[in-house]
């Protein structure tokens, strides 16, 4: 049965099941919601069903966004008739992060695409992709999934399950998986710790240098998790303006140590 080993957004795939079974799922559709969270799984299985097996399925835009020639060859590849199998689909993910060139591209073959062809994109941010191809598309949003599913699947992976991952995954598995490849969760129990010494100032440089240690991509996933912790103690528009700073920085020109000396100097109030 079509999605049976997959977890969560029952809502969303028994529309999506009801579509394929009565033949009307659109040629062009968009998968919006949070990273991680399965939608490009659930694409892949969709797609695979109605084409005739994976082989006429194509994936891009997985590591980093499709650049124009990209999205000109994953066209013409759609345009050459399927030589086995009931059509071709492509999977774009990362299609609110395109840049305007590819995305004018892509809106060509949006546009009229061939009878047996489908054309998914992923995203998270739907506000980002262009209103002429989100026109042209359905649209089907996926939440984020609730905590025993992410730890259900955490332990069908075969990975021990740790509370706190999934406490800050918010509802996803990527976001889970990744925490447990990293030393963010600890570098949060110590952040934590170090709010509560009473001789915090001569800890934060210890402790910016151990987070200088972390990529550009660990010390953003740091700041998200710990906007979790201060969502879950009711929130404070103070510590969420400097986590959003923090982040500013680090994505545009701050290195990671320099980021958490000013995060903490801020945050004392010095």
């Amino acid at each position: 049965m079509l999605f049976n080993g997959i977890v969560g957004h029952s809502r969303q795939l028994g529309l999506l099941r009801r579509l394929v079974e009565e033949g009307a799922f659109p040629q062009s559709s968009l998968f919006v919601g949070p990273e991680g969270v399965g939608k490009r799984t659930v694409a892949r299985e969709l797609l695979s069903s109605l084409c005739g097996g994976d082989f006429n399925v194509k994936e891009v835009g997985v590591e980093k966004p499709v650049t124009v020639d990209e999205v000109r060859d994953i066209s013409s590849w759609l345009f050459t008739k399927p030589t086995s199998g009931s059509g071709k689909a492509v999977i774009i993910d990362r299609a609110d992060e395109m840049r305007g060139e590819a995305a004018n591209a892509l809106l060509k073959t949006l546009e009229e695409p061939p009878a047996y062809a489908y054309i998914c994109l992923i995203g998270r941010n739907e506000e980002s992709i262009l209103p002429t191809i989100r026109s042209r598309c359905r649209i089907f949003r996926f939440g984020p999934l609730p905590d025993s599913s992410v730890a259900y699947i955490l332990e069908r992976l075969g990975l021990k399950t740790d509370k706190r991952a999934v406490k800050l995954s918010r509802g996803s598995v990527g976001v889970a998986l990744r925490l447990l490849e990293t030393s963010v969760i600890d570098l949060i129990d110590e952040f934590t710790a170090l709010l509560k010494s009473s001789n915090r100032m001569k800890k934060i440089v210890p402790f910016s240098e151990k987070f200088g240690k972390l990529s550009r991509e660990d010390a953003l996933l740091f700041f998200d998790s710990l906007e979790v912790v201060v969502f879950e103690k009711g929130g404070a528009p103070r510590w969420e303006e400097l986590i959003n700073r923090a982040r500013y920085y680090l994505k545009f020109y701050g290195k990671p140590q320099s980021v958490m000396e000013w995060f903490l100097i801020s945050a004392f109030g010095l």
